[in-house]
């Protein structure tokens, strides 16, 4: 059974996908294809989700929860020279978010999970330089809200 949270990552991995084309975006749940090995470029775009907490004391489906939902733009100084990559990484990543807030936020439902609310939080930019060449990087916070109704099905029932 999927987990809201892999749907979740799922839609904002495709969405900063379609945003950013330029760099890497890999998802931490997303498994890779039999054989390879889930690695990235040095400059990439992590998403990270995870249930924040359970919003109601009450068993059964659709429960709503709220999880949050974490994006790290790296841009590694040696595929960025002028910064201007990081800039206009930075640009697209934030459209890519904004555009699940309000109204929006309906086209993160799916796989059994309705979203409710996508609310964009703080973030936090970082210079680091731990491999010697430096690197800079943004990290995006955002709140899903939302409830998860799972197919009552598995594998005895196929």
């Amino acid at each position: 059974m999927i987990e809201p949270e892999e749907t979740i990552e799922a839609k904002l991995v495709y969405a900063l996908r379609a945003a950013v084309p330029e760099i890497d975006v890999i998802g931490a749940l997303a498994p890779c294809e039999q054989g390879d090995l889930k690695l990235a470029a040095n400059s990439c775009i992590s998403v990270f989700v995870d249930l924040a907490s359970q919003d109601l004391d009450w068993i059964g489906p659709g429960v709503p929860c709220t999880y949050s939902a974490r994006v790290v733009l790296k841009v590694d100084f040696s595929d960025d020279k002028t910064g201007a990559l990081f800039r206009d990484s930075a640009h697209q990543v934030r459209g890519a978010l904004a555009a699940f807030t309000g109204d929006g936020c309906a086209a993160m439902s799916g796989d059994g999970f309705a979203c409710d609310e996508f609310i964009m939080d703080s973030t936090n930019t970082v210079l680091g330089a731990g491999d010697g060449s430096g690197a800079i990087s943004k990290t995006y916070n955002a709140t899903v809200k939302g409830r998860f109704f799972p197919h009552n099905t598995n594998q005895e029932d196929s």
